[in-house]
């Protein structure tokens, strides 16, 4: 009974531990403190920002006071990492942190603590032939986060397999965050253009 207990009281501990994300789609509302431009999740009486995606291509997100035009931050998803709002741009992969009408890009440290499941591989370590080599045992899941430290853009760039798209993590929509892959076994991933053009991570 004590080893259950034990077991139980771990479990606990590692969830309270873990960050909590909650993401904010198309519809949904923040709140913001407009005198320190802190954001936080809506609750009735603060001053609410309403979340738009904006027409054509890029689906970047827009923020209204009403129907006024209050922040266009340099992402197309935002989510809450326990107080602190972030955005992930899924044309630059690149992470950023919210904060009134600035921003300012994560480090890769900072990355990592958000993501600690994850191990990072830098778009820069791609080849000359945009392949990345890793190992991976055949009966093991590893998971993995590209991180883009050049200028390149991956618009309109997709995960192939999508099955090597991330599970669903605790409080992000599923495939949303296109940096988050999961490799199972010796199968390759690739990050894919329409038109051709791909970067591949090649598994042994």
């Amino acid at each position: 009974m004590k080893k259950i207990f034990s077991f139980l009281l771990l479990f606990f501990v590692l969830e309270l531990s873990s960050y909590a994300f909650q993401d904010v789609l198309e519809g949904s509302k923040v709140c913001i403190d407009k005198k320190t431009g802190q954001y936080f999740p809506y609750k009735d009486g603060c001053f609410a920002l309403s979340k738009r995606v904006s027409s054509g291509t890029g689906s970047y997100s827009e923020y209204y006071s009403d129907n006024n035009l209050f922040y266009m931050p340099p992402s197309n998803y935002e989510f809450f990492v326990d107080s602190r709002f972030i955005g992930f741009n899924n044309d630059e992969l690149k992470f950023y942190e919210l904060k009134g009408k600035d921003s300012r890009l994560l480090s890769n440290q900072e990355v990592q603590e958000i993501f600690p499941d994850y191990e990072i591989i830098l778009i820069s370590k791609f080849d000359k032939n945009k392949k990345y080599k890793m190992k991976n045992s055949l009966f093991k899941t590893r998971k993995i986060l590209l991180l883009n430290d050049t200028n390149r853009t991956f618009h309109k760039f997709f995960v192939y397999p999508e099955s090597s798209r991330n599970s669903l993590e605790k409080g992000l929509k599923e495939g949303m965050i296109k940096s988050l892959i999961t490799i199972y076994g010796k199968k390759n991933v690739r990050l894919k253009h329409f038109g051709g053009d791909e970067f591949e991570v090649v598994v042994k």
